[in-house]
């Protein structure tokens, strides 16, 4: 059951709080802010720098490294030194998972770090009575206090990366598992940052469902907006895919919630080289500032006609995607018909199946959840996708997850039927829904599982 949010359509009727990452403003009324992601292991310098000089120069204006240990620290210090000697001064940010001393660790050397509530929540509440959902809560904030505060001392952004396949149990047990519980663990760190007086801070709300990341972000918008706090906001559908589902999916999530006026810094996450990130991110965004909602009402059968002559394919899919993402989250949608001169009849029905896909208004092949890669992934992913694509895709409603590492793989794609997840070089582990049916295997053993199990 899908839960519907009504309003009135203006650019930047959300007015986020004015912060600063390195030497960039963000929120308030400066422009939205397009950020991608290295996927070269952090600890080798010179491959992490050329990549971050490739995304400097299709237009990047953040960058994120993910940093796994103690022992990569070192590493950053020296990208940071050689980048801002190639006269790159966009904002470097740090993506740190479980290790809370390399977050604090980073403080100083990065100008944003992105940590993850559910790292940092204790789930131990109300067990035998001797603990409560509060008592956890108050645990927490203790746990951050010390982040909050070297980052408020040295001028270090954080970034509060909500995500919907890790949240605490303790969320999950009181809100449930969609965009009500995202909200509610985005809402414990506005508190925790108003309680220590912390402001330079940013949210996101990702999930590889696009109704839940819209919802979600829209209900933390409303949520600040009530407390007087309006932190700026990050958008991204994670684990979109590749090639066309994978920029639908983006532009139906990012899309929708721009033409709300939401969005401050943006990320289109695709299991591709990340320049693809940047250069469809450019496109979703003109995309954006040609579209006017009213010129396109659904039609009594509740479908949305589009009909553009756009010669530009990537910005023609984006704008037509983030249409449909945006009538979909707010009335809902029943079908699509897509027009263009410029393009055959076969790739306005393909790009209309893949926005019905992505709005889960009608599955007519098998979804691919994969993420985009990072320094912990250590195999090759992009490939491993495509021959999932290759042998599974005619399953309409089924799920199959490929995920880098098993951080983030597991928890991310809760969401799937089954799922193939990096576990050490060039192996993987076979997962049935949340459970682990395989020890590791090489990617074709791992296809010929998944051939037996869903035949």
């Amino acid at each position: 059951m899908h839960v519907y949010l009504f309003f009135s359509v203006k650019k930047k009727d959300f007015i986020s709080r004015e912060i600063t990452i390195g030497r960039q403003k963000i929120g308030g009324l400066h422009p939205v802010l397009l950020q991608s992601m290295t996927n070269t292991s952090t600890c080798d310098v010179a491959a992490t720098v050329e990549q971050i000089i490739r995304l400097s120069n299709v237009g990047c204006e953040m960058v994120r490294f993910s940093v796994p240990a103690m022992r990569d620290v070192r590493a950053v210090i020296e990208i940071k030194n050689l980048v801002r000697q190639k006269g790159i001064d966009m904002p470097l940010v740090a993506d740190v998972h479980f290790q809370p001393a390399v977050a604090e660790a980073l403080v100083g050397i990065v100008d944003k770090i992105r940590v993850n509530p559910g790292n940092y929540s204790t789930d131990n509440h109300e067990k035998n009575g001797k603990r409560t959902f509060n008592d956890s809560f108050e645990t927490m904030k203790e746990k951050a206090r010390s982040l909050l505060q070297l980052c408020d001392r040295d001028g270090t952004a954080l970034r509060i990366g909500v995500n919907h396949g890790s949240l605490s149990h303790r969320i999950v047990e009181r809100y449930g598992n969609g965009a009500e519980a995202l909200c509610a663990s985005a809402m414990e760190w506005v508190k925790i940052c108003q309680d220590f007086n912390f402001q330079n801070v940013v949210f996101s709300m990702k999930a590889s469902n696009v109704l839940v990341m819209i919802q979600a972000t829209w209900l933390l918008a409303e949520q600040m907006r009530a407390t007087g706090q309006c932190y700026p906001l990050h958008l991204g559908v994670t684990e979109a895919g590749s090639g066309l589902d994978g920029r639908v999916k983006s532009a139906a999530g990012i899309g929708a919630l721009l033409l709300r006026g939401l969005g401050d810094t943006l990320r289109v996450s695709l299991t591709e080289k990340p320049e693809n990130e940047i250069l469809f991110a450019k496109k979703m965004l003109q995309a954006i500032e040609t579209i006017d909602v009213e010129k396109y009402p659904l039609d009594t059968q509740g479908r949305l006609v589009y009909e553009s002559e756009e010669q530009d394919r990537e910005q023609w899919i984006a704008a037509a995607a983030a249409l449909s993402g945006y009538y979909h989250s707010t009335i809902g949608i029943r079908d699509i018909w897509i027009s263009n001169p410029f393009f055959s009849l076969k790739e306005c029905k393909l790009l209309a199946n893949a926005i019905l896909q992505a709005c889960r208004v009608k599955m007519s092949y098998t979804e691919i959840i994969s993420c985009p890669t990072c320094a912990r992934t250590i195999y090759d992913l992009e490939n491993a996708v495509e021959k999932v694509k290759r042998r599974f895709i005619n399953y309409p409603g089924l799920k199959i997850a490929v995920m880098g590492c098993v951080v983030n793989g597991p928890g991310e794609m809760a969401d799937a039927d089954y799922g193939i997840v990096g576990s050490s070089k060039n192996k993987v582990v076979v997962y049935k829904g949340k459970e682990r049916i395989s020890s590791n295997v090489s990617l074709e053993e791992a296809l010929t599982i998944l051939e037996t199990l869903i035949h």
